[in-house]
């Protein structure tokens, strides 16, 4: 069948119901079309050929970097944004699974007496020859808060108040 320039130039609407649609892409022998629903419309300036519909539909607010888990529901943050981690010998990294104050910093204060400061970069920090013994985490610069026992690996810590929950990755 030919298409005749009047059939080609034909508008395609579709009707929207759903508030949360913001736009519909449509999959076509021809290509791909993209149309942003407006009241309630998203309007094409095609004439179908086996064209598949697919609905964009809102799903919720990001505000920070990360891993996300996202479903029709919205969705819902896995992984903070970090650096990079490594495990080894005498190195404790730090992943903070809550936002900290500016300036905040780290600290380590081992059994032996040893004591150990890191900068958070990243919502990481990373503490190197720390002795092979348990350690206390303590949280500087923001709310005060501490965890224990931690030693060798890299552990993901939530902050809540003044209470610090943090368990080994």
């Amino acid at each position: 069948m030919s298409i005749t320039l009047a059939m080609a130039a034909s508008p395609l609407e579709l009707l929207v119901s759903d508030p949360q649609i913001t736009a519909v892409v449509l999959e076509c022998a021809d290509g791909t079309f993209k149309s942003l629903v407006k009241n309630g419309v998203a309007a094409f300036e095609i004439s179908p050929d086996g064209c598949t519909v697919n609905v964009i539909r809102r799903a919720g607010r990001l505000d920070a970097p990360g891993r996300y888990d996202c479903t029709v529901e919205g969705c819902r943050q896995v992984d903070v944004h970090h650096r990079e981690v490594s495990d080894a010998a005498g190195r404790i990294n730090v992943i903070n699974e809550t936002p900290l104050a500016g300036g905040s910093w780290l600290e380590l204060s081992c059994a032996s007496g040893a004591r150990l400061r890191a900068d958070v970069v990243e919502n990481t920090a990373v503490f190197n020859a720390v002795p092979d013994e348990d350690c206390t985490l303590l949280f500087k610069g923001g709310a005060p808060a501490k965890y224990r026992p931690i030693r060798w690996g890299t552990w993901r810590c939530n902050l809540t108040d003044t209470t610090a929950v943090c368990s080994q990755q």
